[in-house]
């Protein structure tokens, strides 16, 4: 009876686990304007975009996805690249934050971009992967992925 329990409570486990994976691996993203990846629950809604030059920028949108400009929202980069962890900083410039400084070089690394609605409020920390390859079904940079594969 005892080892019936304990083989339940490991299928259970395991399926939990598996579907966990199975839901990260999804992108749910909304398409931005520019191509970048909408950061989860910032408002107004901040787009996050990998310029050429390994730039960031970060747009921000009402809810009718329309350009808003930035005001008092505040961003920093945390990359965890292979060649060591790089921090970001970023300045206003037109309606839109720009980063001072490059991503390191590479992908596949992580990154965590801490937003902030003023300066004086709480961070909210959004992680995801820095993935610069192109998605075959939506042409977009998986960072930014809109697919549900």
């Amino acid at each position: 009876m005892k080892a019936n329990i304990r083989i339940l409570t490991l299928a259970a486990a395991l399926c939990v686990g598996l579907f966990t994976a199975t839901a990260a691996d999804k992108h749910e993203h909304k398409a931005t304007p520019k191509g970048g990846r909408l950061l989860d629950k910032t408002e107004p809604h901040a787009e996050f975009v990998v310029e050429k030059d390994r730039t960031v920028t970060i747009n921000f949108y009402n809810e009718e996805m329309k350009p808003v400009a930035a005001t008092t929202q505040t961003v920093s980069v945390q990359a965890d690249a292979p060649g060591g962890r790089a921090k970001i900083e970023f300045e206003k410039k037109g309606d839109s934050l720009v980063s001072k400084t490059k991503l390191p070089e590479g992908d596949g690394y992580n990154l965590v971009v801490q937003f902030r609605q003023t300066a004086d409020a709480k961070p909210q920390n959004i992680r995801f992967k820095l993935d610069l390859a192109t998605c075959g079904e939506c042409k977009r940079a998986e960072y930014a992925c809109i697919c549900e594969h």
